[in-house]
């Protein structure tokens, strides 16, 4: 049987290394046996289990969206959906999130006719 590297497996999963690593550390995926140098010893059968949980949205990878600016209603409706299962995947309240988009762009105070708070500089001591 030949084992992969976790590089090999990464390049197959179209994934970083260090994403991979970070889902072996945060005990997302199975952590393979290792060899008698302490090298992980991935299967294609681990390697597939691990493509099937990206499949089934088991495992959160960060989505970077390359688009031109829209408004137009299907690219919102799709950007509104990435963000809500991110949401549910993190275990985030909607309100909590919607609490702090309006603190970041200050609408909650507009909203309330104050002005928003702005950011205060720490101050040099002379």
């Amino acid at each position: 049987m030949k084992y992969l590297t976790t590089l090999e497996v990464a390049n197959e999963l179209k994934i970083s290394k260090q994403t991979l690593l970070n889902w072996l550390y945060a005990k997302k995926v199975p952590e393979p046996p290792r060899n008698r140098n302490n090298h992980r010893l991935w299967s294609s059968a681990r390697v597939s289990l691990i493509r099937k949980m990206i499949g089934d949205g088991r495992l959160h990878r960060r989505t970077v969206v390359h688009r031109e600016p829209s408004k137009e209603p299907e690219v919102v409706a799709e950007i509104a959906q990435e963000v809500s299962q991110f949401l549910r995947d993190a275990e985030i309240p909607l309100r909590r999130f919607q609490q702090e988009l309006n603190r970041i762009h200050g609408r909650g105070a507009a909203r309330r006719g104050m002005r928003p708070t702005p950011r205060r500089t720490p101050r040099r001591r002379s």
